[in-house]
This record gives C-alpha cells, sequence and structure tokens, in this order.
C-alpha cells in the first residue's frame, strides 16, 4: 500500500515527511526471544518435569503458544513507550484474529503461570533441603515477562494513551460484524475512538443511513466517518492521499431514489448462467476450504457454494472457524455453536463452531482426568502438589491455533460415515487460514511431546483416559491433515478483489498453500465491475468472476440468485 518494501525496523517513507513504517515480524521476535532466552526457559522446564533435555528442548521449539504474536504487540509496547514518536498506528488482522491477539497476553500468562509452577517445584526442593532459597535467574526471567505483560496492559487499556479506528462498509454483514466487535472491544477495555464507514456509494438512501446508525449505536462515543466509493482502487502514495482526501465528518444526505435505483442490481435468473454453475460444482472437490483477505466476500462466497451444493441434492455442511463468523449474517438467520437446518436451503446444514469454547471444554475435561489419575495414584492424605499442578496445566503449552483444528478434526469422520457428500468451510481471513492448514503438522508433534512427557509420569499415564484421549486427537489429526492434502477429496478457494494490494496478497496466499502441499482448485474475483486479468496460474485452477451488486446479496434466495450469475474467465472471460 505504501508502495514500497518493509522490514521489523522502522524506515522513513519515501516523500512523506515524518511518517516513517515497518511490518512488525512475529517469527523473528520468537526467534530473537528463544536466542536470548532459551536455555533459561529449558532450565525451568528441566527443573519442573521429568523430561530429557532433548524433550524440552522440543517442547520449546513446538510449544509456547502466541509467544512470537505476543512478543510482536510487546515491541508495539516499545515503540509506543519511544520517545522518538508521538503516534504509533497498528493495522490489524481482521476482525477475529485481532480480538485474538488482543486476547494473548492473557493466553501467554498462562504459560507463564505454568513455568512459575515448575520453578515452584525448584524453590520447594531447595528450601527443603537448604532450609533457604535465593531467587536466580530463572526467577528474575519470569518476573520480567510478568512485568511487561503488565506493562502492555497497562498501555492498551489506558484510553489517554491508546485508542481504536474501525473501519466498515455499508454492508448488512459487514455492519453487523462490526457491531459485534465495536461490543468485545468495549469488553476488552479497549476505546473506539472513530468508526470509518469505506466504498460509501455517492448516491445513497436509507441503506447507508440506517448502517451508520447501526455502527453509532455500537460505539456511541466515537467520531463517525464516511469516505465516498472511489472510481479507481487506491494504491501508493498517492492512492492513499486521494483517499484520505475523501474522507468526511458524516452527515445524512438526502436520498435520492432514483438514483439508489440506478445503484439496485440483481444477479441474472436465466439458463444461460446455469451451465457455469453446474462447471463450478464440478470444479470443486467434496471439502472445500474458502479462504481470502478480510472484506473481500469469502463468507458470502462460502454461503452460496454450499446452498448451491445442497439444491443440487449433496448432503451439505457448511461451517465456520473464523473467531469473528458472519454466515447468520450472510444467510439473514440465527446460526450459532450446533447443527442448524438452513431455511430455504434445501436441506444444508451449518454450524457457527465457537472452536476457543471447544477446546476450554476438552482441556476442563483433560484437567479432571489428571486430577482423578492423581487422586487413585497417591491415595488418601498423600499428594504430589506441584506435579499435579504441572499435569493441570500442560495444555497452556497448546501452539495457537490448535483451537480451530480440534473443531475440525471429526471431518474426516463426517464424510466417511456419509453423514455428509459435501462440506464447506469458512475460515479466518489469509493468515490465519495458512496458520490453520500449518496446524495439523505442528498439532501432531505437540501432542506426540506432550504424550511423552505424560509417559514420564509412568503411573499416571499408564493406559489411563489421558494419554488415550492424546493418542485419539492425534490419530484424528493425521486423519484431517491427509485430507486436506487430498486433491481428490479438499482444496481451498481463494477470493479476491480485481485490486493491486488484493491482487497481491490473493498470490502470496495460492503460493503459500501449495507449498504446504493443499489444492488450489478455483479463483473467484469478487464484486468485479468488467472482466479481471486472470493471475497467471495454471489452466487446472478455475477463476470465476461474481458481479458487484448493490445491495449485496443477504439470505439463501438472494445468495443462490448471485450464485448463478457467476462467470467463468475461460468460458465468458
Amino acid at each position: 500500500m505504501l508502495g514500497s518494501p518493509l522490514d521489523g525496523a522502522p524506515v522513513p517513507v519515501a516523500a512523506v515527511p515524518n511518517l516513517f513504517a515497518c511490518q512488525l515480524d512475529a517469527t523473528a521476535a520468537r526467534a530473537r526471544f528463544i536466542q536470548q532466552w532459551g536455555e533459561t526457559l529449558a532450565t525451568i522446564i528441566d527443573r519442573g518435569t521429568y523430561l530429557d533435555r532433548d524433550d524440552i528442548q522440543g517442547l520449546i521449539d513446538a510449544t509456547l503458544p502466541g509467544i512470537d504474536e505476543t512478543m510482536a504487540l510487546l515491541a508495539l509496547a516499545d515503540l509506543a513507550d519511544d520517545g522518538d514518536w508521538e503516534r504509533v498506528i497498528l493495522d490489524t488482522a481482521p476482525t477475529g484474529h485481532t480480538l485474538r491477539l488482543l486476547a494473548l497476553p492473557d493466553t501467554f500468562q498462562a504459560v507463564i503461570d505454568l513455568l512459575d509452577t515448575m520453578q515452584a517445584k525448584h524453590r520447594f526442593m531447595v528450601s527443603a533441603l537448604l532450609h533457604r532459597y535465593k531467587a536466580d535467574a530463572a526467577d528474575s526471567f519470569i518476573a520480567s515477562l510478568r512485568s511487561r505483560i503488565a506493562r502492555l496492559h497497562a498501555i492498551t487499556n489506558d484510553a489517554s494513551h491508546t485508542a481504536v479506528v474501525l473501519v466498515t462498509r455499508p454492508e448488512p454483514v459487514v455492519v453487523a460484524e462490526t457491531t459485534r466487535y465495536a461490543a468485545a472491544l468495549a469488553n476488552s477495555g479497549l476505546t473506539v475512538r472513530a468508526i470509518v464507514m469505506n466504498a460509501v456509494p455517492s448516491v445513497h438512501g436509507e441503506n447507508v443511513a440506517s448502517a451508520v446508525e447501526a455502527v453509532r449505536g455500537a460505539a456511541p462515543g466515537g467520531a463517525l466517518f464516511t469516505v465516498r466509493a472511489l472510481d479507481v482502487v487506491p494504491a501508493g502514495p498517492d492512492g492513499v492521499e486521494l483517499w484520505s482526501n475523501n474522507v468526511r465528518r458524516w452527515s445524512r444526505a438526502r436520498r435520492s431514489a432514483a438514483g439508489q435505483r440506478a445503484r439496485q442490481t440483481r444477479p441474472s435468473t436465466s439458463m444461460r448462467a446455469l451451465p457455469v454453475a453446474t462447471d463450478f460444482i464440478a470444479t470443486v472437490p467434496p471439502v472445500l476450504i474458502v479462504g481470502g483477505k478480510g472484506g473481500v466476500g469469502k463468507t458470502s462466497a462460502s454461503c452460496a457454494i454450499a446452498l448451491a451444493h445442497a439444491r443440487v441434492g449433496h448432503r451439505t455442511f457448511l461451517v465456520s472457524t473464523d473467531p469473528a463468523p458472519s454466515i447468520g449474517d450472510a444467510l439473514d438467520q440465527p446460526i450459532g455453536d450446533e447443527d442448524r437446518l438452513v431455511l430455504d436451503g434445501f436441506g444444508l446444514v451449518a454450524r457457527q463452531i465457537d472452536a476457543s469454547a471447544a477446546f476450554a471444554r476438552w482441556r476442563a475435561e483433560y484437567e479432571s482426568r489428571v486430577d482423578g489419575a492423581f487422586d487413585a495414584l497417591m491415595g488418601p492424605g498423600l499428594d504430589a502438589t506441584h506435579d499435579r499442578a504441572i499435569a493441570r496445566q500442560l495444555l497452556a503449552l497448546a501452539p495457537p491455533g490448535i483451537d480451530e483444528l480440534y473443531a475440525l478434526v471429526w471431518l474426516g469422520d463426517a464424510l466417511a460415515d456419509g453423514r455428509y457428500e459435501r462440506i464447506v468451510i469458512d475460515p479466518a481471513p489469509t493468515g490465519h487460514l495458512v496458520r490453520l492448514l500449518e496446524m495439523p503438522a505442528l498439532a501432531l508433534d505437540w501432542s506426540h511431546r506432550l504424550l511423552r512427557l505424560m509417559l514420564k509420569y509412568r503411573e499416571l499415564a499408564g493406559g489411563n483416559e489421558v494419554s488415550a484421549e492424546l493418542l485419539a486427537f492425534a490419530r484424528r489429526t493425521r486423519a484431517v491433515g491427509a485430507l486436506l492434502r487430498d486433491p481428490a477429496r479438499a482444496g481451498v478457494m481463494v477470493v479476491a478483489l480485481d485490486e493491486p494490494v488484493v491482487r497481491l496478497e490473493a498470490v502470496r496466499v495460492i503460493d503459500r498453500v501449495r507449498a504446504l502441499g493443499n489444492h488450489v482448485p478455483a479463483i473467484l474475483w469478487n464484486r468485479a465491475e468488467g472482466v479481471p486479468a486472470p493471475l497467471p496460474v495454471e489452466p487446472s485452477v478455475r477463476q470465476f468472476v461474481a458481479a458487484d451488486l448493490m445491495p449485496p446479496p443477504v439470505g439463501a434466495p438472494r445468495l443462490l440468485q448471485w450464485f448463478e450469475d457467476w462467470r467463468s474467465l475461460g468460458l465468458d472471460g
């Protein structure tokens, strides 16, 4: 967007005085942290568990959830504290994973608590032997981590220091997500200072006014601004300046009914559209992950594809793993964390999985079983307090994103036993879609290391339900990983817009998905006003075009009408 390469260190932006930019590199932040503190971490884990040194190093390499993104957040706090900067502006990931990012300090706090419990075992043993204890480097390390996390909390929750600007669009699905987002931010202790309604039609009516009023109600103290829809897509410093020059404080415009009608379009329902729709259904595999950058319309596309499968008679399941799910908004009906038959959906079943809640339930069951195992092992009047606490807290070391994988591990079973013939998955946007595809291998490694650790507690792990649960999870993880890498059974469709920044990200995500061994059967160019230039990919990747509609398609009938009007670049372009 700035037209220049960035890395982890602030560099001046050409032709813009006083502006510096950097791309926070979470992976590099983690590497620096491990290089500096890896030996201290290994010492703490060695003191608190029965692991060998090799196992300890593997556990450090494979786990420590959220440490990379937490270190990047702490780097942001350091920038905010740096006297060189009067303003620090953070461009975040889309909704769901920004909320998770803001929750990471609490998640990482659980890791600190586990490390402290391991160190407490060492303190207890030294005190018992020497009748005194002197704090060492490990204690200082844990105290330093607690202090930095506390400082980060203080910065983000100080309304005089930190505030949020939300960017939205005048579309029902986006507005519904924005209102939930504003409420979640408020619950997290952050202040929404302003809301920007982007891509507002030059002639608009009650639909835009009602959208603005909805987000105004979600953030009553925030200033409201609008940016009109531009004829050119802003990119580079000149494009950013053009966009900025069109920011206006909101005032309710008079509605032009004629203009509003001129903007409205509806998809064609002519029979000429049906062969392309049928061709699309034949193109994609039984399990389809619909990915894309935030705001490109991947949720609407997921719903439309699932409805189309159901209409031709496939037993179809539509599932969202996005931490900010919107399939209920797109279908215009309540969809929660349970299987729900979609109205006017030809038998389509949908669910917005709360992955965090599902993993939390598993974690609670795990802790209960650990307690039961220790109770049976120790007997009345005896207790290995520190070992029990460490074993209970081990799931704090789960890799970030494992909750989304845990919510999906049963999909292979659902296909194998014939419950569904087609599964359409609406994941989180681009970056975290890639993480989800990486997760089977990471989770398998983690579960094996955790099993190895549990086996160190011989009697505790000897054939009981704790190790059985982990083994079952490992088997299902291996199965879902194989499923997602099988091009005959699964693939990732990328939804994109014909805009420079989105096109570049689409290329990057396709390359990354393929590098992970996953199949890309199709690309959908959404909100197209003409014929996009196809991405230079092999002919096996079909490219389809969906028109820009006002108002956007919401509800099963409108989504199906929209789907019928999709065109193939290969056939029509």
